[in-house]
């Protein structure tokens, strides 16, 4: 079952950070019908979390995804010159992220029962504040 109106493979990728090799490429500015940075869940079997647990018990799995505001700071700006002048490498340690990230900030544990009738609690799978990053 799915908590909210988009579904859960929209929401997941939405929370994952691209990766430029410079902050000279243009910036990613989130569409205005992107909905904003916020925590969001969805209804899932622990089997379905990939993590290796026989189990069909349902969790609310909480996750973030959004956009966030881009303001290029001093340091961005800074940066792009260094990069375009050619004293710093392009990519390797000089990859910056092209825009902020939507991220946990605070994680909670979960915890459930397996196929075998034992409880296993997964210590900080679940996001339980979401913040801009970066």
């Amino acid at each position: 079952k799915n908590v909210g109106k988009f579904k859960p493979t929209q929401l997941l990728t939405t929370s994952l950070c691209p990766v430029v090799a410079s902050p000279l490429a243009p910036a990613l500015s989130p569409l205005p019908l992107d909905p904003p940075c916020a925590l969001r869940s969805v209804l899932v079997r622990v089997r379905g979390l990939g993590l290796g647990y026989e189990s069909d018990e349902e969790v609310l799995f909480k996750f973030c995804s959004g956009a966030c505001p881009h303001h290029r700071s001093n340091h961005d700006l800074a940066l792009s010159a260094l990069l375009q002048s050619g004293l710093l490498p392009a990519g390797g340690a000089a990859a910056a992220a092209a825009a902020p990230c939507c991220r946990p900030t605070h994680h909670e544990d979960v915890a459930f029962l397996d196929n075998h009738h034992r409880w296993h609690k997964v210590e900080k799978l679940s996001a339980a504040a979401c913040h801009c990053v970066g």
